[in-house]
């Protein structure tokens, strides 16, 4: 990098470390807030459930050992997706296609920053997630292994019991357009590892659980162009035991309006939420366990 670039890379990359801390402190501080009106309405829904002449306390013995059970059936089944993520690591750092097939004057730009960002509530044991530091990459690369999860408790009555968390992994490319004009920029956002989803719920709690990967490009030239995203997978319910792996290559494709001969900032970024309600339901959003998972955004290709 020459030393206006390395200037710019400080100046950006901070910029965005100091943007996601704010965010995710908002976060936290929302989901406590939640969590005390979330009691307050349990404590009026089971007073009413007394008042028909049910025995929550019975109910609740009973929903405990049913939760025992599914959690687990989870450990067994976290154990079975490990063992089929030991395959061969194939990261995809080189280039998926011919470079005959790109249009003329096509540039394959690689990462040059990453880092990831959790709203992981450290009052809280009901969610978990990796802890990264932001790194500069000097060589390319950048796959990152990486996984989040949330986990409920209680009748999940209310909006009680929750677990929950957002994370993203970011990737940073740094692009020095020729002219001034509209870019074509497309992304390769790679998953490579498993989802777990479940919940149990019944008449007398209220459960339920979901995951999403989710996928956004934005880019800074003087300021920030605009955020362009969509979900990957989105994986929930009330009665839900799903278990799969998520390997799945997605090309986004954004435009924007850049300026000849300064430097652009092309920010990608995966997203990943977990939650969970109510005891014996999970989340889990696994890119992390075995060498065969993982999270990239290998290349960019700018046209």
């Amino acid at each position: 990098m020459s030393k206006d670039l390395n200037a710019l890379h400080e100046e950006i990359t901070s910029q965005i470390i100091a943007e996601r801390q704010r965010e995710m402190a908002e976060s936290i501080a929302a989901m406590r807030h939640e969590a005390k009106q979330a009691e307050k309405r349990a404590a009026r829904e089971t007073k009413a459930l007394e008042s028909f002449g049910l025995d929550v306390a019975n109910l609740e013995a009973l929903d405990r050992e049913i939760s025992g059970e599914a959690e687990a059936e989870v450990l067994e089944i976290e154990a079975r997706l490990a063992s089929l993520a030991q395959g061969r690591r194939d990261e995809g750092v080189s280039l998926d296609v011919d470079m005959g097939l790109l249009p003329e004057g096509a540039r394959v730009l690689t990462p040059a920053w990453s880092a990831a960002f959790s709203d992981h509530d450290l009052q809280s044991a009901n969610a978990a997630a990796t802890d990264l530091a932001a790194q500069t990459l000097l060589s390319g690369g950048a796959c990152k292994g990486y996984q989040n999860w949330a986990s409920g408790a209680g009748s999940g009555i209310g909006g009680t019991g929750v677990g929950q968390i957002q994370s993203w992994v970011e990737f940073g490319f740094w692009f020095r357009p020729d002219a001034s004009r509209f870019y074509s920029v497309r992304p390769l956002f790679r998953f490579r590892g498993y989802v777990i989803v479940r919940a149990n719920d019944s008449w007398y709690n209220s459960k339920h659980a979901r995951v999403v990967g989710s996928v956004w490009t934005n880019v800074h030239q003087y300021n920030w162009k605009g955020w362009n995203n969509t979900n990957v997978y989105d994986v929930g319910g009330s009665n839900i035991n799903t278990n799969r792996r998520q390997d799945l290559d997605r090309y986004t494709y954004n435009s924007y309006l850049l300026g000849g001969g300064d430097w652009a900032f092309i920010r990608c970024v995966i997203g990943l939420y977990a939650y969970a309600r109510g005891s014996g339901s999970y989340a889990k959003n696994d890119f992390a366990t075995g060498s065969a998972n993982y999270l990239c955004v290998p290349h960019v290709y700018v046209v």
